[in-house]
C-alpha cells in the first residue's frame, strides 16, 4: 500500500491489477483508504493525477457520517433485539422476544443471519406459493431460489420457470412478501412492467401499488 497526499489529505492507496477490467475503478473507504482497480500498469505520476481528478469523490465518501446500526433484526415485520451467545455450534433461534445468535469463534455471523433469513423465507414461500399460483391459473412447476442480494426483492426468469427471492425479504411483514410473490408470478404472463402486467396484478392482489410503495419505503437499520 502506497501513501499519497492530495490537497493536504493523506491517502493510503492500494493498487489492484485487473487485466480483464475495461476501465479503471476507484473505491474509497474509511480510514482514508483508496483502492484503484486498473486493467493496465499505472506509473506513479498517473496514479497521482487520477487521485487529484477523483479528489472530490474521495473526500465526499470519507466525510460521510458512519451510520450506527441498531442491535436488532426484523423478521416478518416484527422487530427483535439480538442476543449473541458463545456456543459450540452456530445457529439462530427466535424465542418470541429475542433473536438469539449462537456462535463459535469462527462463525461468520452475517452469513449465518442471511442463511437463517433464507430458511424462514423458504418456509413462508412453500406455504403460500401454490395458493398464489392457483389465483393466476399457473399449473407448471416453478423452481424457487434464494440469494443474499441487495438490488432486488424478486427476480423471475419465465423461460427457465424460475423465481429468485432476496433473503432480505424475510424482514418484511407477510402481506408485503405476498405482494412480491404475486409480482413475480405475473411475469409468467407479461415479461415487462406494462399496463397489462399491473392490471393483472391488481386483479389478483388488491391495492398492489399501495403495498409496493410501502415495501420500497421501509428502511430497516438492523445490525445485519
Amino acid at each position: 500500500m502506497r501513501q499519497y497526499i492530495i490537497n493536504g489529505l493523506l491517502l493510503n492507496v492500494e493498487i489492484e491489477y485487473k487485466p480483464r477490467n475495461k476501465k479503471i475503478y476507484i473505491k474509497a473507504k474509511k480510514p482514508n483508504i483508496v483502492i484503484i482497480r486498473t486493467p493496465i500498469k499505472l506509473a506513479d505520476a498517473k496514479i497521482n493525477d487520477y487521485l487529484y481528478d477523483s479528489y472530490e469523490f474521495i473526500k465526499k465518501v470519507l466525510s460521510r457520517e458512519e451510520i450506527i446500526k441498531n442491535n436488532t433484526l426484523h423478521l416478518f415485520g416484527e422487530e427483535y433485539e439480538i442476543k449473541e451467545v458463545d456456543d459450540f455450534n452456530s445457529y439462530i433461534e427466535c424465542d418470541g422476544e429475542f433473536i438469539i445468535i449462537h456462535k463459535t469463534t469462527d462463525t461468520n455471523i452475517e452469513k449465518l443471519v442471511y442463511n437463517y433469513y433464507i430458511e424462514c423465507l423458504r418456509h413462508f414461500v412453500n406455504r403460500y406459493l401454490e395458493e398464489c399460483k392457483n389465483s393466476l391459473n399457473i399449473n407448471k412447476a416453478i423452481k424457487v431460489n434464494y440469494k443474499n442480494v441487495k438490488t432486488y426483492f424478486g427476480l423471475c426468469t419465465p423461460k427457465r420457470n424460475t423465481i429468485c427471492f432476496a433473503a432480505k425479504l424475510a424482514k418484511y411483514e407477510p402481506i408485503l412478501i405476498k405482494s412480491v410473490i404475486y409480482h413475480e408470478l405475473c411475469h409468467f404472463y407479461f415479461l415487462n412492467h406494462q399496463q397489462g402486467f399491473y392490471k393483472l396484478l391488481e386483479n389478483v392482489f388488491s391495492n398492489y401499488k399501495y403495498y409496493q410503495h410501502k415495501l420500497r419505503s421501509i428502511k430497516y437499520n438492523d445490525k445485519y
